[in-house]
C-alpha cells in the first residue's frame, strides 16, 4: 500500500459516491468521466482495496469504499481548516459564503445580514441562491453551497445543523377582518407540512368541529399576502410578520396549542462550516 494518497483523486472518488455517478462526478470538476474512472482505479492501487464494483451497469460503493468515503470528510475538513487558518492569520476573515435558502426564509433575513457582514467583514463576499427543497439538497450535495438556511423539518434528517432562532406558528388575521372569515376555512401553504394536522386535530377536539382548508397557496409568504388583503386567516410561522413587515396583520384570538419551530442552517454531515460561514452565521441572533 502506498501511504501517499493523492487528494484529488480521493475527491473524485467522494464526489462519485456523493452523486451516486461517475459521469455526474465528472461534470462536476469538469473533467472526463475516464478522468474520474483512472483517478478512482488510482486511488484503489494507493490503498490496495476496491473502493467501487466496477461495472457499466450501475455504480456501487464497496464495504472498504464506505469507510474510505467516511475517513475522506475528515480529511477534507482538516485541509480545509489549514488553509482557514492560515487566510486568517495574515488577513483576518475573508473568503466568499456560499449558501441557499428558501424564498421566505431569504426575504426575512438576508438583507440585514449583508448589512451587517459588511460593517463587520468587509473582505467576505456572499454567494446567494433562492430555492426550494429540490435546489437546497443539490446545492449542498454538488458543493454549490455550503450550508442551508431552513425551517428545520424531518426532511432534513440526513444534514448536520446549526439552530439559529426559535419561534411559533400562529394562525393569523387582517386587524379589519370580520370573525365569520374563519368559519370558510383557513389559508395554508400544504396540506401536509407542518402542523396542519395538529392544528386540525386541536380543533376538532376543542370545537368539535373538522378545521376547513379554504386554500393552499404553496408557500407562507403566499398566505401572508393573501391575509393582508383579507381573503381569509392564515396559518404561518411568527418570522413572517418579524420586523413589521405586515403591519396590517394580527394574531387571530383563539387559544392554540405552542407549535415551535426552528430555524437552522443545514450542512453535509462531516462537513466543518468555513471561518466566513461561521462569522455570517454568528450574525443571526437567536
Amino acid at each position: 500500500m502506498n501511504p501517499h494518497l493523492n487528494l484529488l483523486h480521493l475527491k473524485y472518488f467522494c464526489d462519485a459516491v456523493n452523486f451516486n455517478s461517475i459521469s455526474e462526478a465528472a461534470k462536476a470538476n469538469f473533467v472526463t468521466q475516464s478522468a474520474v474512472s483512472q483517478a478512482i482505479s488510482k486511488l484503489e492501487i494507493s490503498l490496495g482495496a476496491k473502493v467501487i464494483v466496477h461495472s457499466r451497469q450501475k455504480f456501487q460503493i464497496t464495504e472498504e469504499g464506505k469507510i474510505v468515503f467516511e475517513q475522506a470528510r475528515h480529511i477534507f475538513t482538516a485541509v480545509q481548516a489549514i488553509h482557514e487558518k492560515i487566510h486568517y492569520n495574515k488577513e483576518g476573515v475573508n473568503g466568499v459564503v456560499k449558501f441557499v435558502s428558501t424564498n421566505s426564509l431569504g426575504m426575512f433575513f438576508i438583507a440585514p445580514m449583508y448589512k451587517k457582514m459588511q460593517a463587520q467583514f468587509p473582505s467576505v463576499s456572499i454567494s446567494y441562491k433562492l430555492g426550494g427543497l429540490n435546489l437546497i439538497r443539490s446545492a449542498l450535495r454538488q458543493g454549490e453551497a455550503e450550508f442551508a438556511i431552513v425551517v428545520n423539518s424531518s426532511e432534513f434528517t440526513d444534514f448536520s445543523k446549526r439552530l439559529l432562532r426559535k419561534g411559533v406558528f400562529q394562525l393569523y388575521q387582517h386587524v379589519e377582518s370580520h370573525p365569520q372569515l374563519f368559519e370558510k376555512g383557513i389559508l395554508i401553504d400544504y396540506a401536509e407540512s407542518m402542523y396542519i394536522a395538529s392544528l386540525q386535530e386541536y380543533m376538532l377536539q376543542a370545537n368539535q368541529q373538522q378545521l376547513k382548508i379554504q386554500a393552499e397557496l404553496a408557500a407562507w409568504e403566499v398566505v401572508a399576502r393573501f391575509t393582508e388583503m383579507n381573503i381569509g386567516i392564515g396559518f404561518f410561522p411568527d418570522y413572517i410578520v418579524a420586523n413589521n413587515r405586515y403591519t396590517s396583520l394580527k394574531v387571530f384570538p383563539i387559544d392554540l396549542p405552542i407549535f415551535e419551530y426552528e430555524i437552522c442552517a443545514i450542512y453535509n454531515k462531516g462537513h466543518a462550516l468555513s471561518r466566513p460561514s461561521c462569522a455570517f452565521l454568528d450574525q443571526f441572533f437567536l
